[in-house]
């Protein structure tokens, strides 16, 4: 493991790590970076406030750089006033989802608030999904309110971006996934979950917006029965529900 002491915001290194941000995780906070060394998970540069390296977990095993770096560096890191010690910084894993081999997949379109990837994301590693499959416009994994809300999650569940739901509903298709599609509103072809035929890929729209009309007519349609005062449900909670009654019902 090589060590730097890095105190100023022009430094070298430091513009270059924050250049390339987009192709890395940063994970920001004490207990959620020692999860992460404890899961030995391989971490590409480990950032510590000056002063509290002894506070680490002995000398850890998969770190590739360790940075002893001045709080304004912190602040600019992980674009918090008050910043925590500790920041783990992850190269972003490349995945290619194979449909055929995980009983489930869920599949967000344009789901644009960081938030709701995040918690979908967190629920996905509780209710034990396969992958998340992202299209369109979704907020992207390494978002930093996504991370704050999935945390260790997204080193649990693969996740893939497609350019479009057509390509990600062709993908599925030629693997031999079943395509099931969400909605507020009731259609002609609604099936319980418990009827749902895996592997299945199930499609989740965007917040405001939901998915295609096209879609909804193609695929047969899951929803959560609810009161008619309420038009529908964030999307992160219609999922998360969703996610709990496959585990339940077909033993994820």
């Amino acid at each position: 493991m090589t060590r730097f002491e890095i105190a100023s915001r022009a430094n070298p290194r430091l513009k270059e790590l924050l250049a390339d941000r987009q192709a890395r995780f940063f994970f920001a906070g004490e207990k959620l970076v020692r999860d992460i060394l404890a899961r030995g998970a391989r971490v590409d540069k480990l950032l510590v406030a000056t002063g509290r390296e002894k506070d680490l977990p002995g000398e850890p095993a998969n770190v590739g750089e360790l940075w002893l770096v001045s709080l304004p560096v912190l602040q600019k890191v992980s674009g918090l006033e008050d910043p925590p010690p500790l920041v783990a910084v992850l190269d972003l894993p490349r995945h290619e989802i194979d449909f055929a081999a995980q009983r489930s997949v869920i599949g967000l379109v344009d789901v644009q608030d960081p938030g709701n990837v995040g918690t979908i994301l967190r629920c996905a590693s509780a209710f034990g999904v396969g992958a998340l499959a992202l299209a369109g416009a979704c907020a992207r994994p390494n978002n930093p309110k996504v991370v704050r809300a999935a945390q260790t999650a997204l080193l649990d569940v693969p996740f893939q971006h497609f350019p479009g739901t057509a390509e990600m509903v062709r993908t599925a298709l030629a693997q031999g996934a079943h395509v099931y599609v969400t909605g507020s509103r009731p259609g002609n072809s609604s099936v319980p979950v418990e009827a749902m035929t895996l592997p299945c890929l199930l499609l989740f729209g965007s917040e405001g917006r939901g998915l295609d009309p096209g879609l909804l007519e193609r695929f047969p349609l899951v929803r959560l029965e609810q009161k008619e005062r309420l038009d529908s449900l964030n999307v992160g909670v219609s999922a998360c529900i969703l996610m709990r009654e496959l585990q339940k019902l077909h033993g994820l």
